[in-house]
């Protein structure tokens, strides 16, 4: 889980896709604060939510597990958004 400044989604994330039995990385492999244009321009600067996933590529090889990372993630960020607002 990646963020710069702001990190009210990640907060929320992190235990959901613990809860799921991942092992989640709190800014993992480096340092969302290193990586921040994108967050800074488009998110931080608006006052937006927003977090970062990094995945392993071997988690989404094949298309069965493309889909099960994508109806993963849209439940998660569906999850954040609503305890967000």
């Amino acid at each position: 889980m990646l963020y710069n400044q702001d990190d009210r989604a990640a907060r929320l994330a992190i235990p959901l896709l613990e809860a799921e039995g991942l092992c989640v990385g709190d800014q993992l492999p480096y340092s969302g604060k290193l990586l921040n244009y994108t967050m800074n321009r488009h998110c931080e600067a608006e006052g937006r939510p927003y977090l970062g996933i990094e995945l392993r590529q071997d988690e989404v090889a094949i298309p069965a597990q493309q889909a099960n990372w994508a109806e993963r993630l849209a439940r998660l960020c569906n999850r954040v958004a609503l305890s967000l607002s």
